[in-house]
């Protein structure tokens, strides 16, 4: 049996001890239960954003997906208009967009994975109203070129900053670009508070349609709040044992008998609402996004260096260069061995990311669902071909990026 410490790329990447310790708070001392959907914790968040964004407006939902829903009813999309996105995404993406009313039309993908600024042209037309930028894994896309598109044309900007909180391009923060941006706080991404989202704008108008959709909304079930804090304790349990095989069991059984939320559920992945989301988001998970917020540039920073480390020393692969303003929330290469050598990560004890793996992640989804026509992005289909992410979160040390290149660098090609 191999009792090295497994790497994660997923797996609740950005858990800390602060974040168990506030989950148990809130789970066992009953003088807390009265703020678990409601409290300062709240506002706090939504001021921090603003703050560091430097914006007029945030408002906190229960999800990214919850929030690039509301963004695209607040720009006032109608049944039958176009919303363009690129390929290469996930399906909750096009969820939104569908259940808001409008139709999904997908763009190809350039070498930054991100929306190819040529297709984007070719894929606009009189009943094209918004489009989708996406910041895959942290890198900015081509925004001259794109908003220049999208303003030429008259088209409402939605940046999609589910990958890139805190990245920049020319030094001026994502999710500052566009008419209104959305966040995702979910346990993958940049930080995380398991279940959460936020919208971002300086429109005043867009906002206050906002706020009427958020005070109609529901607050979160008391059911689904308790499944999202018990997630802490048990992940950090279940990555501390996971070598030992007690830890994959624990996670298991957590999954299987429901202790726990899931990231995608069942309904979503063939195009269908759950009856309990959109919601607020609840209060406990702001006090948890607080504590992770107070240290995203730092977190950031680490990711970056990370990334460094990875051009530097994997000499097998292909390593793409290291973009100025990206923060790598994973960083991504492009090989034909991409699952030979997810199988030899798992002989070492280390477990490469799969996004994106499929066209439109993830890769049971329903695809004809989404309305994406094969073969219509090409670029965006061979990347998912190719694509496995290396971890860079703040609990991958230096001695962890060193095994994993020595992964990558042991791979016979």
């Amino acid at each position: 049996m191999n009792f090295k410490k497994t790497i994660f790329t997923g797996f609740a990447p950005n858990l800390t001890k602060q974040d168990v310790l506030t989950s148990l708070k809130f789970l066992f001392f009953p003088n807390y239960w009265v703020k678990l959907k409601n409290g300062d914790s709240l506002e706090k968040a939504e001021q921090y954003l603003k703050d560091y964004f430097k914006v007029e407006n945030a408002l906190l939902f229960d999800s990214g997906r919850s929030a690039l829903y509301f963004a695209i009813k607040s720009l006032g999309i109608k049944p039958e208009d176009e919303v363009i996105l690129q390929a290469y995404t996930c399906v909750v993406v096009v969820n939104a967009i569908k259940f808001a009313g409008a139709k999904p039309v997908y763009a190809d993908i350039d070498n930054t994975l991100n929306l190819n600024p040529d297709d984007l042209q070719k894929k606009i037309n009189k009943n094209t109203k918004a489009v989708i930028i996406q910041h895959t894994f942290g890198i900015p896309a081509n925004l001259d070129k794109i908003i220049g598109i999208c303003r030429q044309n008259n088209l409402k900007i939605i940046e999609d900053c589910a990958h890139s909180l805190g990245a920049a391009c020319q030094k001026k923060k994502l999710g500052t670009f566009g008419d209104i941006s959305i966040l995702s706080f979910g346990s993958d991404k940049v930080v995380s508070c398991n279940r959460g989202g936020a919208i971002i704008t300086n429109d005043q108008e867009i906002y206050r349609k906002l706020a009427d959709f958020k005070t109609r909304i529901p607050n979160t079930p008391t059911l689904k709040i308790i499944q999202h804090l018990l997630h802490f304790p048990i992940f950090y349990i279940g990555k501390l044992s996971y070598s030992l095989v007690i830890g994959k069991l624990i996670l298991f059984l957590a999954k299987k008998l429901h202790i726990i939320n899931r990231i995608i559920y069942e309904p979503e992945k063939y195009g269908k609402q759950i009856l309990f989301y959109p919601a607020k988001m609840p209060n406990c998970l702001a006090e948890i996004l607080l504590n992770q917020l107070k240290n995203l540039d730092n977190a950031n920073k680490h990711r970056i260096q990370i990334a460094k480390l990875y051009k530097e020393k994997i000499s097998t692969i292909s390593v793409p260069n290291i973009i100025e303003g990206a923060i790598y929330l994973r960083f991504n290469l492009l090989t034909d061995e991409a699952d030979k050598l997810r199988q030899l990560g798992k002989r070492k004890n280390i477990i490469f990311g799969d996004w994106y793996n499929t066209i439109i992640a993830p890769k049971d989804i329903d695809l004809k669902n989404t309305e994406y026509a094969a073969g219509s992005c090409k670029k965006a289909e061979e990347a998912a071909k190719l694509s496995i992410n290396l971890p860079t979160d703040a609990n991958i040390t230096e001695k962890d990026a060193l095994r994993v290149i020595e992964a990558v660098n042991s791979l016979k090609i």
